[in-house]
């Protein structure tokens, strides 16, 4: 009897494996897409670039802003120090975006966060000082559900304010492949973590 039920057992892990081999594309695309959430946009008083991710985040954001989407733009970030160097990442967004055509006028640099709380927290004073009551939050795509999750629940007291979120359109993260490219399968698994850990630490 015993000997039956580790034979039960064996076949049961063994056709839930090959079960996983043969759909490892489907789970693991499905899993990206998870953390991907896009809004239907319409004008607001801001775009908000959130920091980090690269030059894409501030193409995207200059797209919006440039298709009417928003007439200013906020953008977050830390202090990057390097060997001789320290700048800021609103610093080098800022630059992108006039070198894209922004006036330097309609960028405001958000330089105190260090967090994606922190950015829903600063941009949250940045808006109620400028009344701006709407804005659309943009940032690489597997980051957008934890954004989206922070900035709802910083904004939550605040029903007079509207939000939207636009990932990166034609972003290098690829949906289909992420979990053979060392830096993409980096981001997923810390997003994932994240997503945990930020939702005991400020969500419940």
């Amino acid at each position: 009897m015993k000997h039956k039920k580790w034979y039960i057992a064996v076949s049961v892990i063994l056709i839930l494996l090959i079960v996983a081999a043969l759909t490892h594309r489907l789970w693991l695309e499905a899993m990206a897409r998870f953390l991907i959430v896009k809004d239907e946009l319409s004008q607001a008083d801001v775009i908000v670039i959130l920091g980090g991710g690269g030059p894409e985040r501030v193409r995207h954001g200059v797209k919006l802003y440039q298709s009417g989407y928003g007439a200013r733009i906020i953008v977050t970030g830390a202090e990057w120090k390097l060997p001789g160097l320290t700048i800021t990442w609103p610093q080098l967004a800022m630059r992108e975006a006039v070198s894209l055509g922004v006036p330097e006028d309609a960028i405001i640099p958000e330089e105190r966060p260090t967090s994606t709380y922190e950015d829903a927290k600063y941009v949250k004073e940045d808006m109620l000082d400028r009344n701006f009551k709407s804005a659309i939050i943009t940032s690489s795509p597997p980051h957008m559900r934890r954004a989206r999750m922070i900035f709802r629940k910083v904004f939550e007291d605040r029903d007079d304010i509207s939000l939207r979120f636009s990932p990166i359109e034609d972003s290098e993260f690829q949906v289909h492949k992420w979990w053979t490219r060392e830096r993409e399968l980096i981001d997923v698994v810390n997003e994932y973590c994240k997503l945990v850990l930020y939702f005991f630490k400020y969500i419940i």
